[in-house]
């Protein structure tokens, strides 16, 4: 792991305690140091052991291995060599080893390979002893399979395989026994058919319907015919043909099920749909709420005049967060501030009490004429940290507040966490840049930790430099108080002078970085992006003119250096408006330019209208955390200031 300069600042009170118990613990300090080169040496003779343990050259593998009997990977190369003999005849070391390391990384990777095998062997007794949950599809059908053949009653039997039945996917072939007899029994009904239709066709795959229809009764077919032909296209509820009258209720779920796509497709054709089946299927009152919220969402996406209607359909006790950021959206565009006001105020307590419902009461307030409630809400969420409390700020004229608080630990809490074996186990993985590893034994470390050893497990990270896992390791416990090891000054020299070469603020894009990746260098994405500041590698050849390698990607250098220099790009493209270049960096330019408002809009009003979900959170954070970085590196002001007075023009030609 290549080390990265940086600075965390402690309160003097925290610094006081470590130097306190440092003085009483500095005796094994010597020895502490006199092992760092032991385990040099010992990282050396592991990655030599390891390689002859898979190249099956035993007896130079034994003789490495019993000279790392005290480090802290040797039984990763006990696991090497069972995955290689794991068989009957080698039974009781494989079960000794699985007892000693069961719950951890370890237990997985040797667990899975040895329940493969004993199912191939038709081990069943065994097998089932040594089965644990959740284990693998395949194992799970393996294991209701022996339990049968081993005297497993018919109900109990049918129960279990209802759970393997109950999802919109194929199955593995080794289901394919215990549902062909669980269908015997009478399991398959109906019903279940039914519901792995809908399963199928919302959010499963939907190649699986055909086979199901084939499944029904012949006399309701059709209704499997007919959710295949809505899948893909819904447009085919405006036509009388598919309507039998057969089995009205589930027509009608059919029709629900189509209308939510529909509304995003063709607004007027969904629109025009359900009026004529609101009258024809009998909707359920969940079913007329769930297409009220999908209607109100997407008609106020694509700023459709009926956006309102459909919101005042949708009961106060069914809005979540999703119906409530597209009314907020849809007050905002028609610049209706007083039903704005009015629908804050008669939300439920716990929902308005959250720092968005309170900003936007505050603004609500003011532009109505309420300065007294506006000025009181906005100088109470000025005390928080967060982008709500800092655009209050701004908009006050008063000083940010980073609220931090040090961890309160002592360096025995540390030391501790420190010594347990999954740590031990990370840290090295850490050190031969297996970062893959490294995270699965830290993630069973935080399984056996409670909240205090959590805050230490998260001081440990960050003295190691793995800067993720200790902002990770906080976030599961939320405590975000922290703020110099939830935002460390992680590649700080690197992404200072790459900024600086292209001309942008430096805490600017350190706040890109540790919303994309909270330096991970290895990090990589869904959509292809790598690195620290997962940059897509067609962006790195637009940008290079030349393809650039995963690999290098994933070099700090590389990647730091293409991403400012893409930030400076869309920067140079908005007329310096580093908002704009934040949102295009998240979704990309030319949405960002399909997103501009017909007319001047406010900063505020704007982000809460941005259509993309994942890129208004984004924006929020990336803000946040580049004011954040802004104190941090001794810096004064409130960058909000600038987004408070900001309005959003219609081109940027």
């Amino acid at each position: 792991m290549k080390k990265q300069s940086f600075m965390i600042r402690y309160s003097r009170s925290l610094v006081v305690s470590v130097l306190t118990t440092a003085l009483c613990m500095a005796a094994p300090v010597k020895a502490a140091e006199t092992s760092a080169d032991t385990r040099a040496e010992q990282r050396e003779l592991f990655l030599k052991a390891e390689y002859a343990a898979k190249r099956g050259r035993l007896s130079e593998y034994r003789l490495l291995l019993n000279r790392l009997k005290e480090y802290p990977l040797a039984p990763y190369l006990e696991l090497e060599r069972l995955q290689q003999v794991g068989y009957l005849a080698n039974e009781d070391r494989v079960l000794s080893f699985l007892d000693r390391y069961e719950g951890t990384p370890l237990d997985w990777q040797l667990r899975r390979q040895w329940l493969t095998y004993l199912a191939g062997q038709g081990e069943e007794q065994r097998f089932i002893r040594d089965f644990r949950h959740p284990g693998t599809l395949t194992h799970r059908c393996q294991l209701i399979e022996a339990e049968r053949n081993r005297g497993l009653a018919d109900q109990a039997f049918i129960k279990k395989v209802d759970t393997i039945w109950k999802h919109g996917f194929s199955v593995p072939t080794a289901c394919n026994a215990i549902l062909a007899e669980w269908a015997e029994l009478g399991g398959r009904t109906p019903e279940k058919i039914w519901e792995r239709i809908g399963l199928a066709a919302d959010g499963g795959n939907p190649t699986l319907i055909p086979y199901l229809t084939g499944l029904l009764p012949q006399g309701i077919q059709y209704l499997g015919e007919l959710y295949h032909k809505v899948r893909y296209s819904p447009a085919v509820l405006n036509s009388d043909k598919p309507w039998r009258g057969v089995d009205r209720q589930k027509e009608a779920e059919i029709a629900a099920y189509g209308l939510k796509k529909l509304i995003w497709r063709e607004e007027n054709i969904g629109l025009n749909a359900y009026e004529k089946l609101s009258t024809r299927l009998p909707f359920s009152a969940q079913q007329r709420q769930d297409i009220a919220e999908e209607f109100a969402v997407a008609l106020s996406l694509k700023g459709h005049a009926e956006a309102r209607v459909w919101h005042q359909r949708v009961p106060p006790s069914a809005l979540d967060e999703r119906t409530l950021q597209w009314r907020l959206a849809t007050y905002l565009s028609d610049g209706d501030f007083a039903a704005l006001k009015r629908v804050i105020e008669s939300l439920p307590p716990a929902i308005a009490s959250g720092s968005q419902w309170r900003y936007w009461l505050a603004r609500a307030s003011e532009e109505t004429g309420d300065e007294l409630t506006a000025n009181e809400l906005y100088q109470k969420l000025a005390e928080e940290r967060h982008y709500y409390g800092f655009l209050a700020a701004a908009h006050i004229g008063q000083p940010v507040n980073l609220e931090q608080q040090p961890i309160n630990v002592s360096l025995m809490e540390v030391e501790e966490v420190r010594r347990h074996p999954s740590a031990e186990r990370a840290y090295e993985f850490i050190q031969l840049e297996r970062f893959v590893d490294a995270r699965r034994e830290w993630n069973h470390l935080l399984t056996e930790l409670d909240g205090q050893q959590h805050k230490a497990a998260a001081l440990l990270a960050s003295q190691w430099e793995w800067h993720d896992q200790a902002i990770w390791t906080l976030a599961q416990i939320g405590y975000f108080d922290a703020v110099n090891i939830r935002f460390p000054m992680a590649y700080g020299s690197l992404l200072t002078q790459a900024s600086n070469k292209v001309g942008i603020e430096p805490a600017w894009a350190m706040a890109i970085t540790r919303r994309e990746s909270a330096f991970r260098a290895d990090a990589y994405s869904g959509a292809g992006a790598r690195g620290l500041m997962q940059i897509l590698p067609s962006t790195a050849k637009r940008l290079k003119n030349d393809n650039i390698s995963f690999k290098q990607l994933h070099q700090p250098k590389v990647n730091v250096e293409l991403g400012t220099y893409y930030l400076s790009q869309l920067k140079d493209r908005f007329a310096d408006n580093h908002l704009l270049a934040t949102a295009s960096y998240n979704a990309g330019y030319y949405k960002v330019l399909d997103w501009l408002p017909d007319e001047p809009t406010r900063a505020d009003e704007w982000i809460e209208q941005v259509p993309y979900y994942e890129t208004r959170d984004y924006l929020k954070a990336v803000l946040s955390y580049q004011q954040i970085y802004y104190l941090l590196h001794n810096n004064q002001g409130n960058l909000f200031e600038a987004i408070e007075s900001m309005m959003i023009q219609p081109s940027y030609d």
